[in-house]
């Protein structure tokens, strides 16, 4: 992961504990504010490199729901805070329209005489580490010049999911093919044999000097410039299968007219390439720049990466019945919290957090979309919590935080569950008949835990374990003997409407103390979700998906049909169904839970 030198800004905000009353209606965008915030700061590579970054953002703060555009200057010498380069201009405009950018300054700004061109790919991936660690899922490479070459490259050669479009602005010649046409076939080869000779012998030899300042050593000459070198921007462009935005000016020497049209036919593994060409303007695009940035938001917009509405994250604190001090993130709009609608408690699986997977992505965008959601910790979070933690514990720490949201003025409250979270809940209800909650939302139920464990074990294993769990609990010593023994994942049969794509089944062990193991897999636990859910008086909605080797879809059908009439389930299937953390899934899912409760509740 990149070592990031500067935090430009926290991922959670603390803000006032009640951001105060709405009306009914959806959140609607506060307009960004005309002067955009900046911070200027660093970023260090994997190979220790330490890179100059502005990021650019609106005055009313950086909304992680939103794409972040990741700016690549022109050639060398280039700054991101000089006047009229396209990194500045335009991270500015986009910022008034709510997007964050972060514009990186290349190792080839400075050193480019000395390195590889492909050493530059390293850098961009440290910027994209560093936009992800900030929070942002959605990224956009928009390069100008150079730039454009090395965006291009970097998906080429990294195929990088994270990012979602490319933009080009005056887009770059292919080099080697540019500067051999300049210097004619005579020069062009009697300096790559040159160069080669010097190579060849050794040492940094002697500069060759390109003009205008560029200077290069033999070696560095032949990757940037060479007969076999990797900087041909129509090559490159082959291997983008992200959509793109082409953009040049009319009067652009580098970019020759019919350029754009001929790099989008060699892209032909990109669905969507927008061109614009703009009338009057040179390189650096600055006669354009209105228009420009409003293309570039209006192309963003296309593609579903404008900003949503902001939302407030706020750390709020609780304590159980037994005194148990608890944690929670309280994900609500900017606008404030509308009490009409139903609020949403969000419990986390199994040696998971609050801060990792499905509760920060679901609680934030349900905040997007106008709802109140808490993703709160219990006794049993994390790794440790798992080990000591018991089944019969959880139904206070749930309590505290219904009690805490109640305390709110929230009186219409969903169970959100993801895996053993989703059991959490199953049981908090079937133990309290708590009728502050009015429906529940699983996502990748847990199994029957007694059965699961004693199907992947053996049941001479599975016997075993019990034994020894139990004789542990006689002795006084059922927080302390850890159980320790091989747990197989099992293989279970599929239901032909619901076919899963799994890889081979892999194994584990179990590491609970014995007190938690009997609690939550012993013969006699009460962690048997599809009796629990059978007694629960609520509407259900499970989720699964076809990748997600602990739920495979027989089950998911065989637990709604257990929650009776008040069940439905959603499985996302095929080849590139969901797995268990619904990677991928994040929009879907949640637009699917929001559709659900509207019609539910």
């Amino acid at each position: 992961m990149t070592r990031a030198a500067l935090t430009l800004f926290a991922l959670l905000a603390i803000a006032p504990l009640d951001p105060g009353p709405a009306a009914a209606q959806a959140p609607v965008r506060a307009p960004a504010e005309s002067a955009p915030a900046f911070e200027v700061g660093t970023v260090t590579t994997n190979d220790g490199v330490t890179l100059p970054i502005v990021m650019t953002y609106p005055a009313s703060g950086v909304n992680t729901g939103g794409a972040a555009i990741l700016h690549l200057p022109d050639g060398p010498g280039i700054s991101a805070v000089q006047p009229n380069v396209t990194s500045r201009y335009v991270a500015g405009g986009l910022a008034r329209l709510g997007y964050t950018s972060l514009s990186l300054e290349p190792r080839y700004t400075q050193s480019y005489a000395f390195s590889r061109f492909d050493d530059a790919i390293n850098d961009v991936r440290a910027a994209v580490d560093l936009l992800q660690v900030r929070g942002f899922s959605n990224i956009v490479l928009a390069g100008h010049g150079l730039g454009s070459l090395l965006a291009a490259r970097y998906m080429a050669e990294t195929a990088d999911g994270r990012v979602k479009a490319v933009a080009s602005f005056a887009p770059s010649t292919d080099l080697a093919e540019a500067w051999r046409a300049a210097m004619g076939e005579e020069k062009y080869w009697a300096t790559v044999e040159s160069a080669s000779k010097a190579v060849s012998t050794g040492g940094r030899g002697e500069f060759i000097d390109l003009g205008d300042g560029l200077i290069f050593t033999p070696a560095s000459f032949l990757d940037w410039y060479g007969p076999t070198a990797k900087t041909s921007l129509t090559a490159n462009m082959a291997g983008v299968d992200k959509p793109m935005f082409l953009a040049a000016g009319d009067r652009d020497a580098a970019v020759p007219k019919g350029r754009l049209e001929r790099l989008k036919a060699v892209a032909f593994l990109s669905k969507q390439i927008d061109l614009k060409y703009y009338p009057g303007a040179g390189h650096d695009l600055t006669a354009a720049r209105d228009p420009l940035i409003a293309d570039v938001g209006a192309w963003l917009g296309k593609l579903n990466l404008t900003p949503p509405p902001r939302t407030v994250m706020t750390i709020v604190d609780a304590t159980a019945k037994d005194g148990t001090p608890l944690a929670a993130v309280l994900y609500a709009p900017a606008v404030g919290a509308d009490r009409t609608r139903p609020a949403i408690l969000i419990a986390h699986g199994w040696t998971s957090d609050i801060m990792r997977g499905a509760p920060h992505w679901l609680g934030q965008r349900l905040a997007q979309h106008g709802y109140t959601a808490l993703a709160f910790q219990t006794r049993a979070s994390g790794f440790r919590g798992v080990v000591k933690g018991k089944l019969e514990d959880i139904p206070q720490d749930i309590a505290a935080w219904v009690n805490f949201m109640s305390a709110r003025g929230h009186t219409n409250l969903v169970a959100a569950g993801h895996s053993t979270g989703a059991l959490w809940f199953s049981y908090y209800l079937n133990e309290t008949k708590d009728a502050r909650l009015k429906a529940a939302v699983y996502l990748a139920p847990m199994r029957d835990m007694p059965a699961h464990a004693r199907t992947a074990m053996g049941e001479d294993r599975y016997a075993r374990a019990v034994l020894e769990a139990g004789e542990a609990v006689r002795d006084g010593m059922g927080s302390s003997r850890l159980i320790n023994t091989p747990f197989p994942q099992a293989t279970y049969e599929d239901d032909p409407r619901q076919p899963m794509v799994l890889s081979v089944p892999g194994s584990g062990f179990t590491y609970y103390y014995a007190d938690a193991f009997l609690s939550y897999w012993g013969p006699n636990s009460k962690a048997v979700h599809t009796r629990l859910v059978a007694n629960s008086p609520i509407p259900i909605l499970a989720v699964g998906g076809s990748r997600d080797p602990l739920m495979q879809g027989a089950y998911l059908i065989q637990f709604t049909q257990a929650a009776g009439p008040k069940g439905a389930y959603i499985f996302y299937g095929g080849a590139a169904g969901a797995t268990n953390s619904f990677d991928g899934y994040e929009t879907r899912l949640t637009d699917d839970i929001i559709s659900w409760l509207r019609k539910t509740l």
